[in-house]
C-alpha cells in the first residue's frame, strides 16, 4: 500500500472511531466517514467492505496501540514490578489514547457483537499478557495460588473501572491526572498487596 493510502486508512479510521464515540453505531455510515475523511465513498469501499469492517479495524488497531503499551512493563526486573508497570501502562495508554479506550473498553456490548471481532482474532492477547504476569507473580510467591485467568479478572477489573471512572468524569475529586494517577498506583498496589494472602 502506498504512503497516501496508509494516511487515507488512518484518517478513516480515525473519523469512524470518533464520529461512533459520538453518534453510536446505528448513526454510522460510510459515506459520512468518507466526509470527514475527505475522500470518495469510493475510496472506503476501496479498504473495508463495509461499516463493521472498518469499525473492526478501528478495534483491532486500538489494541495494537493498547497491546505496544503493555509491552512496555516487561522492561522492568522482577514480576511484581513487571506487575505494577503493566497497571502503570494500563492508565497511562486510557490518559494518553482516551479515544481508542473508550472504543475498545467503554462501547456496548451489543455493539461489539454487532461488529464482530478483529478478523483472526481469537481470543485477546492483552488479556493473556496479564494473566501471564499473575502466573509469575504466583511463580514468585507476590500473588497466591488459584486460578490465574480469574485473579487476572479481579486486577482488570479494578484497573479498568478506576481508569473508566476517570475518563468518564466520575472521579472529579482529582484535581489533574497526575493527582489520580497517585491514587491509582496506590489502589494497584493495595490490590496486589491483597492476593498475596
Amino acid at each position: 500500500m502506498t504512503i497516501d493510502g496508509e494516511h487515507t486508512k488512518a484518517r478513516l479510521l480515525g473519523h469512524a472511531r470518533d464520529l461512533y464515540l459520538a453518534e453510536g453505531l446505528g448513526r454510522i455510515s460510510l459515506r459520512e466517514v468518507a466526509r470527514r475523511a475527505k475522500v470518495s465513498a469510493a475510496a472506503v469501499y476501496r479498504h473495508y467492505d463495509g461499516k463493521e469492517a472498518l469499525l473492526r479495524e478501528v478495534c483491532a488497531q486500538g489494541f495494537r496501540i493498547f497491546y505496544s503499551y503493555l509491552m512496555r512493563s516487561l522492561g522492568a526486573r522482577t514480576p511484581k514490578e513487571r506487575m505494577m508497570r503493566c497497571a502503570s501502562e494500563y492508565l497511562r495508554f486510557g490518559l494518553e489514547n482516551s479515544r481508542d479506550y473508550r472504543f475498545i473498553f467503554m462501547s456496548s456490548q451489543e455493539d461489539f457483537i454487532a461488529i464482530g471481532p478483529p478478523s483472526g482474532q481469537e481470543a485477546d492477547p492483552t488479556f493473556q499478557f496479564l494473566v501471564d504476569r499473575v502466573e509469575e507473580c504466583q511463580r514468585d510467591r507476590v500473588i497466591r495460588k488459584g486460578d490465574a485467568r480469574e485473579l487476572a479478572m479481579i486486577i482488570w477489573a479494578n484497573v479498568h473501572g478506576l481508569v473508566s471512572l476517570r475518563l468518564s468524569g466520575h472521579l472529579g475529586v482529582f484535581e489533574d491526572d497526575v493527582a489520580f494517577a497517585r491514587f491509582y498506583e496506590h489502589s494497584a498496589q493495595v490490590l496486589v498487596a491483597g492476593l498475596k494472602s
